[in-house]
């Protein structure tokens, strides 16, 4: 009688061991559960708050710029009103002279400009021919009159190619654009010739319609 009354006393014991482990272990995922969700929203939290961060640096750095734009569209406005008081007795002639200023023309080779003479000595095996046309970002004058200043027809016409480059591009940017020949394998000893036109000529500055590159 004593055995059985001693076995169902350890299997109470056992049944509450049991028991309080499945509780321990039932407690322990509820508390690794809260805390798992308690660092999720610290680190939301956290990162809700960097991006409120940056979101107003953006925005702030966004109103300097407009405040910088509308001063600067202001400030054109102004000399653009000054300029039109300043210039209202100008001749044609002269008014196409202040126009022709506000247009700039370079002709460099591999980035260098052209010299006076035409003549250009140069040792690469990659060459490239670039005519760039840019314009006032501020055009202050009249649009008729400042129009007036561009070089007549399409600028990349006043180029004339005697020899087929090995490609032609294009950039176009806001205010400058430029058409590039470029020659590859360039071999020494080599010329290459092109013309310009007698308007371009006068617009860079050149002594002759000519331009000859010697690779050496």
């Amino acid at each position: 009688m004593k055995r059985i009354i001693v076995c169902f006393s350890l299997m109470f014991i056992l049944v509450a061991c049991s028991n309080n482990s499945e509780d321990n272990a039932t407690n322990s995922d509820k508390i690794e559960k809260v805390n798992a969700s308690a660092q999720l929203s610290e680190d939301t939290t956290l990162q809700i708050n960097k991006l409120e961060l940056q979101n107003e640096e953006l925005q702030s750095a966004l109103n300097s710029m407009e405040t910088d734009l509308n001063y600067k569209n202001e400030e054109a406005e102004y000399y653009k009103k000054l300029i039109n008081g300043l210039i209202k007795d100008y001749s044609d002639t002269q008014l196409k002279d202040l126009a022709i200023q506000l247009w700039d023309y370079k002709l460099e080779i591999n980035g260098v400009p052209v010299p006076t003479n035409g003549i250009v000595e140069i040792q690469e095996n990659t060459i490239e021919i670039s005519l760039v046309e840019s314009q006032s970002a501020y055009p202050i004058l009249p649009t008729e009159i400042y129009m007036q200043g561009q070089i007549s027809g399409n600028y990349i016409d006043h180029l004339k190619m005697t020899s087929n480059p090995s490609e032609t591009y294009v950039t176009d940017g806001t205010v400058v654009t430029a058409i590039h020949h470029k020659f590859v394998d360039v071999e020494k000893g080599s010329t290459i010739s092109f013309a310009v036109s007698e308007e371009l000529k006068k617009r860079l500055g050149l002594e002759a319609t000519q331009i000859t590159i010697n690779n050496k």
